[in-house]
């Protein structure tokens, strides 16, 4: 079935989307200005749906409950529920939505603080939300740049969520331990070679220094200052052994600007300095070279 694309000046509405992820993906999304009392279910989806009120008023009915809401609150249905929402009759809502599944849409609605014992949140950030509903509906074209734009304003809508979500509960560290210490070892990996600090560290992960050496404590039983010395120095015993790379230009690959301080932190660490360490390794596998 090919993607509908509905196109009114009350009502836009972008359905029938092919599924292109199975992390996460873009069911349908539209915006309405609804009639007062327009209303619509009780009906159950087969996927989540997330509306978000731009003004006006109505009812949202789920788990026998009626909640009555507004402007900037948000609502959830879930997969296989029966719903039912009204417009209110003097102030009718206008309301965007964004149906969506995926093996993470019920992570990403936690972290939103969405689920089924908090159906309604309270979001002030209307304008990122709308323009996210917008960039869907302007990439209504069956074309595979479109379905990654598509995509994309889906996982900024998601963001924009969880990101104020976090800010009213002052909740900044939402990801398990073990998330932001893969990250630090991924960026370790791929920058040792500069002079990085764990402030930068800290800072690319977005989280603060003090939080950031507690729980990468936790996890590596060591301080990420600690792992970045380690890390260097087993890579210029490598570089020692396996190339004709000077001393000087080693220890710039290896993220020490100067090589006195490189050389003084390598004896440190090994009783012995870059250069004689070089030396016996040389001794050695000439050695074995000799027994052979």
């Amino acid at each position: 079935m090919k993607p509908k694309y509905t196109n009114s000046a009350r009502y836009k509405c972008l359905e029938y989307l092919k599924k292109h992820s199975v992390d996460l993906y873009l069911c349908y999304c539209g915006m309405e200005e609804c009639d007062p009392g327009h209303s619509y279910g009780p009906i159950a989806r087969s996927e989540y749906l997330i509306h978000y009120i731009l003004s006006g008023k109505g009812i949202f009915q789920a788990d026998g409950k009626t909640y009555h809401l507004g402007e900037y609150n948000a609502f959830i249905i879930y997969p296989d529920e029966l719903t039912y929402y009204q417009a209110d009759m003097n102030d009718p809502w206008t309301y965007i939505w964004v149906g969506f599944g995926g093996a993470k849409a019920e992570s990403c609605l936690e972290y939103a603080s969405l689920n089924k014992k908090n159906r309604v949140g309270v979001f002030k950030c209307k304008d990122e939300l709308l323009n996210c509903v917008k960039g869907m509906l302007n990439a209504s074209q069956l074309t595979y740049a479109n379905d990654l734009k598509r995509e994309g304003f889906l996982f900024m809508f998601l963001s924009a969520l969880i990101n104020e979500s976090n800010a009213n509960e002052h909740n900044t560290y939402d990801y398990p331990y073990q998330i932001y210490v893969e990250h630090a070892l991924e960026f370790i990996d791929h920058n040792y070679e500069k002079d990085i600090k764990v402030n930068d560290i800290a800072n690319y992960i977005g989280i603060d220094r003090s939080y950031f050496t507690n729980i990468f404590k936790k996890i590596m039983h060591i301080s990420p200052q600690q792992y970045l010395i380690n890390y260097r120095l087993e890579k210029a015993r490598h570089l020692l052994k396996s190339s004709n790379l000077s001393i000087c230009e080693i220890s710039e690959q290896v993220g020490y600007p100067d090589p006195l301080s490189f050389s003084k932190i390598f004896k440190m660490y090994y009783k012995i300095s870059p250069s004689e360490y070089r030396n016996q390794t040389e001794e050695l596998i000439n050695a074995t070279k000799k027994g052979e």
